[in-house]
């Protein structure tokens, strides 16, 4: 596992934890990992950069909810 991978899936737990999430999705490629969070909003927005750590983090619409995806460094 690298570095980054490391970084992201430790990352993307204490974003679970924030989010009160059960699980999340972890999508891993040789290029570059992300991972996706399905939540009905975020309540606030300063703590969730701050536990992303400087991470990407982007905002999609999903089928009634919103999915919050973090990449892994350098993945951009």
């Amino acid at each position: 596992m690298t570095k980054t991978l490391s970084e992201l899936i430790e990352r993307a737990y204490d974003i679970k934890i924030y989010f009160c999430l059960s699980a999340y999705e972890l999508h891993h490629y040789e290029d570059g990992s992300f991972v996706d969070f399905h939540v009905q909003k975020v309540v606030d927005l300063p703590t969730l950069q701050r536990l992303a750590g400087g991470l990407i983090i982007k905002f999609f619409s999903g089928d009634g909810f919103m999915i919050v995806r973090v990449f892994e460094r350098d993945c951009y």
